[in-house]
């Protein structure tokens, strides 16, 4: 039977489809690599970065300055590198939001609490995109909250004026 790829067997390989046959082994001269050792020609030492310019074996991060090959993620984690843990959920100002900006404070814990759920199932853009959602919703409750305080107080000003 031939080999449909093509190839020739290499020295102490069977040809393809047939079953290795018994007292057949390597070659006198040759001794097999120890267990738990990579054979072939010049195996890389484990833990070692590829040479600049190839991309770093499967499962070892890329050294420094080369991009992560076969998309992978960078070694943070995070496609920029940084940990997923460091995305601000902003809870407690979204808490402290209710009482100044009311209705955008609920939605605010809302966002905060997707937060939470996106860092936990690792998807960083929603994370990072419902954390400024969330800063977005707090500041603009608490803007309107100050001004309406201002008018609050404004009118409690003229109206004590006019008595």
């Amino acid at each position: 039977m031939t080999n449909p790829y093509g190839q020739q067997p290499g020295p102490g390989q069977q040809p393809y489809g047939q079953q290795p046959q018994p007292g057949y082994g390597p070659p006198s001269g040759a001794t097999p690599a120890p267990y738990g050792q990579p054979s072939g020609p010049n195996p890389m030492p484990y833990g070692q970065p590829a040479p600049y310019g190839q991309p770093a074996p499967y499962g070892q991060p890329a050294p420094y300055g080369q991009p992560s090959p076969y998309g992978q993620p960078a070694p943070g984690g995070m496609p920029g590198g940084g940990d997923i843990n460091s995305i601000p959920d902003y809870k407690t100002w979204a808490i402290v939001s209710i009482f100044f900006g009311g209705i955008l404070g609920i939605f605010a814990i809302m966002k905060s609490n997707e937060v939470g759920t996106y860092k936990a199932q690792g998807n960083y853009a929603m994370a990072e995109q419902a954390s400024r959602t969330t800063k977005t919703l707090c500041m603009v409750g608490n803007i309107l909250a100050g001004v309406g305080c201002l008018f609050g107080l404004l009118y409690i000003i003229i109206a004590a004026a006019s008595f």
